[in-house]
């Protein structure tokens, strides 16, 4: 921040943003959310982002040409890739996950669908070893996550050839120890983006910003630094 001007929006439903949406599709709103800020910064920006956030911003590159001038993915969770790309079993993997929490919060066990949600990309019991405060904030944000998992496995103008049409520089971030599933849609990412930057966190899991900010913001910056120049 001390260096560049720093936009970090809380996705809808998270931190002090509201859940609520009107007629347009999840995906919708918040393209246009960030549609919105790339026009304030009013000149092409570095975009960073990890998780569902990097899907969000692999589809906005891909909708705002010429108004990025990188792109940096930690994990992004595109991962109607696999499928496309023959990757089975860690497609029925990730959907397994995603149907067991849709399954919870529709059913009205919000707090059991955390604890598979987490258990899934942290580690079994990393639930119930969190904080009272942060495991209800999780619980909060499971209704807002239900309505984000279809969303995961549909491309939205973003598929295989418009990703590898991209003329930006790219960065993706992988952790030693993430998921299967995960770490096959930065596979497919790598063979789509061959010129690439490619970094990996060691002995990190899929949540390697908030385990490892250190290593994860050296690369960031590094990347954007070799991008813009001295």
């Amino acid at each position: 921040a001390d260096r560049y001007r720093l936009l970090a929006p809380d996705h809808l439903g998270y931190g002090r943003t509201s859940p609520d949406r009107g007629a347009v599709s999840l995906v919708e709103d918040e393209q246009a959310i960030i549609a919105a800020l790339v026009d304030l910064a009013d000149e092409p920006v570095h975009l960073v982002g990890h998780s569902y956030g990097g899907s969000l911003l692999a589809r906005a590159a891909v909708r705002l040409p010429g108004k990025v001038r990188s792109l940096t993915l930690i994990e992004p969770t595109l991962f109607y890739l696999l499928q496309a790309f023959g990757r089975e079993a860690e497609h029925q993997e990730i959907k397994a996950v995603a149907d067991r929490v849709v399954h919870y919060v529709d059913a009205g066990d919000p707090e059991e669908a955390s604890r598979g949600f987490i258990g899934y990309w942290v580690g079994d019991g990393a639930f119930e070893q969190m904080d009272e405060r942060t495991r209800e904030g999780i619980v909060r944000g499971m209704a807002k996550l239900r309505s984000e998992w279809p969303e995961a496995f549909e491309p939205h103008d973003a598929k295989a050839d418009a990703l590898a049409a991209l003329q930006v520089p790219v960065q993706l971030i992988c952790a030693t120890d993430t998921t299967s599933a995960a770490r096959s849609v930065i596979d497919i990412l790598r063979a789509t983006w061959p010129h690439a930057r490619y970094t990996e966190i060691a002995g990190a899991g899929h949540m390697s910003p908030i385990t490892h900010p250190d290593a994860v913001n050296v690369a960031i910056e590094s990347f954007i630094e070799d991008v813009d120049g001295p």
